[in-house]
């Protein structure tokens, strides 16, 4: 046990199957609820392309905020004889390759000389130690086939072939576009990469676009920044392959977690008599906490107290019944099931382009390169930038300022419109504002 910003903490580690890899910490943090008489545990998740050290740095961010809230007037009566103690959830998230942008989530798409020897040293950084038998053959046969693809599109169709095998989907997402990529001809995917993709930064009527694609370059202070442009080389164009390759291994990964480990951490803390456990999860450690969720449909069904979704990382048609092409969102049963006892919320800015790139080169692959490219119309949405989509049980509303009151509404997703200055990116988590509102979702429980 250790504390971080005054809270009594156990750190629990998973590997990419969602196993602990300590057999003690699980049984600790049981322990230390049941030792100091908690009444509520917190357990966060990080997102993607955080390792230990950055996962910790936010958990420490978010709980110090988090502190100054117990006490505020609108929420100190329902927090005065609360104790909490956090568990705080590591998964083994991979970076993005990165180009000239190091912004989370940005595509890798050098055009230069280098381009072909680095975009091979990433391919063989994928055999992490993770991959099974059949995962590292196919690397190894796309790591063969690299040098020869420059012009010879067989040759190509059968390097994304071996390379997009090595995605191991314990059960496949429609809403997210994998088994999309999958259906296309290699060929035809690193042609659709080689063009910019354009992705709005502001709303309707307010103008400003963006091209997702390479370095980012132009733009004066109230002008539209514009990144990428044309990848003329296939090595340059295998770079942003690579990242959708690492995008759904992670999505994948964090799935895998949430439904295994941190549902089996819920349960064995849904033991201790009267004590409540909340979610709280950003980017792909939101996809996480909703798969634990999900998880915990299952039959002895366990519900969690509160999720809180920070700018999440995954399909705005996740909780949908239908995203209007017949398939049923990946977490709907959360929602059938009355999985969430208390407040459900869900966080998203239109100023979360990493978000919006991870979902708007999707579109592009599925060849939707309209103005509504990874905005709330998009086949391919992520919730962290629209929140919920196509899903009537939903309330809207914008964040609130410290001080505002929520009243949230149950068994529904509450969502927070951050866009416009409360939530400046997407890491903008930690703030004062989206802490006193998961405090908020918390104090109703």
């Amino acid at each position: 046990m250790s504390t971080l910003s005054g809270f009594d903490y156990v750190a629990l580690e998973y590997n990419g199957d969602g196993k602990p890899t300590s057999r003690t910490a699980l049984k600790e943090l049981v322990a230390l609820a049941k030792s100091t008489k908690a009444t509520d545990v917190l357990l966060l998740a990080h997102g993607f392309r955080n390792d230990e050290r950055e996962a910790s740095r936010l958990y420490e961010s978010f709980l110090a905020n988090f502190r100054t809230h117990l006490t505020h007037a609108n929420i100190a009566g329902a927090m005065k004889d609360r104790r909490f103690v956090v568990g705080g959830v590591f998964w083994p998230s991979k970076k993005f390759s990165e180009g000239p942008d190091k912004s989370e989530g940005a595509t890798q798409s050098f055009d230069t000389d280098d381009a072909r020897d680095e975009v091979k040293q990433q391919l063989e950084a994928l055999d992490d130690g993770t991959l099974r038998a059949p995962q590292k053959k196919a690397l190894a046969k796309a790591i063969e086939l690299f040098d020869d693809i420059e012009d010879d599109p067989a040759k190509q169709d059968q390097f994304v072939k071996q390379l997009l095998s090595i995605v191991k989907e314990a059960e496949p997402d429609p809403t997210e576009g994998f088994e999309m990529l999958k259906a296309q001809k290699g060929s035809e995917l690193l042609d659709k990469l080689g063009r910019p993709v354009i992705l709005p930064t502001v709303k309707d009527g307010e103008g400003g676009t963006a091209a997702v694609g390479g370095g980012a370059h132009g733009g004066d202070e109230g002008k539209p920044l514009f990144i990428g442009g044309f990848i003329k080389s296939a090595a340059g164009r295998v770079g942003q392959l690579l990242n959708m390759t690492t995008w759904y291994t992670m999505k994948n990964r964090s799935g895998t977690v949430g439904a295994a480990g941190v549902a089996d951490a819920v349960r064995a803390l849904k033991a201790v008599p009267g004590l409540r456990v909340h979610l709280i999860g950003h980017s792909l450690g939101g996809r996480c906490m909703a798969a634990c969720a999900k998880s915990l449909s299952a039959d002895p069904l366990v519900q969690a107290d509160s999720l809180s979704l920070l700018e999440a990382a995954f399909s705005h048609y996740g909780f949908s019944k239908d995203n209007g092409k017949g398939a049923r969102g990946f977490f709907r049963d959360v929602i059938d099931k009355s999985v969430v006892r208390g407040p459900l919320i869900s966080t998203y800015s239109y100023q979360d382009t990493v978000v919006g790139k991870a979902y708007s080169i999707a579109s592009r692959l599925a060849d939707d390169n309209t103005k509504a490219i990874g905005d709330k119309d998009d086949q391919f949405g992520g919730i962290g930038r629209n929140g919920t989509q196509r899903f009537q049980e939903a309330s809207n509303r914008t964040l609130g300022q410290v001080g505002d009151k929520y009243a949230f509404t149950p068994k529904v997703v509450n969502n927070l419109d951050g866009s416009g200055g409360l939530i400046k990116d997407h890491s903008d988590v930690t703030n004062r504002e989206v802490t006193y509102a998961v405090a908020c979702a918390i104090a109703a429980t």
